[in-house]
């Protein structure tokens, strides 16, 4: 399943793209100040000989100017053998990277958000990592994942969403 949040986008080139993405369910609505739709797309995974979907619900804030993307692929191992072959994995992945390359194109920022984590920059080597709940010491502080360097958490003992950008 991809879950993505897209900030400072023109939700009209996103949902042209959609809508001409998805060949099976097309369904754009306006509520208050919320666009919301839903696109299926439904083709031949040759990889598995049978038919596989991929469904995208989008949620875009018109206040925020942010956009809640989620898309899951589903069959594609009905078929030869009722084995995926990594055919869902793969429609997922073409969408994500299609997004991305609109993102690049229009100057759109893409991530994901972590829920209930931590995220902070390394004092020592500056990598930035997120860390779960179970990885912080009572005293807040966590483990670098790339120095292995001990560090107190900017942030204290509060989970915090954070937002890792992709794009």
């Amino acid at each position: 399943m991809i879950e993505l949040v897209i900030r400072n986008l023109d939700i009209d080139v996103l949902l042209a793209f959609l809508q001409e993405y998805a060949k099976d369910m097309k369904k754009v609505w306006q509520c208050g100040n919320m666009v919301n739709g839903v696109f299926v797309r439904s083709e031949l995974a040759l990889r598995t000989v049978s038919e596989q979907s991929i469904t995208i619900v989008v949620r875009h804030s018109v206040e925020k100017d942010e956009c809640e993307l989620d898309a899951l692929a589903t069959g594609g191992g009905a078929g030869l053998l009722r084995i995926d072959w990594g055919a869902m994995g793969a429609a997922e992945s073409s969408l994500q990277k299609e997004i991305l390359r609109l993102a690049g194109l229009y100057g759109w920022e893409v991530g994901r958000i972590h829920k209930g984590t931590k995220g902070s920059g390394c004092p020592f080597c500056g990598a930035h990592y997120t860390y779960s709940q179970d990885q912080v010491q009572k005293d807040g502080s966590v483990r670098c994942q790339n120095c292995n360097k001990m560090f107190p958490l900017a942030s204290g003992n509060r989970s915090e969403d954070y937002f890792e950008r992709l794009a």
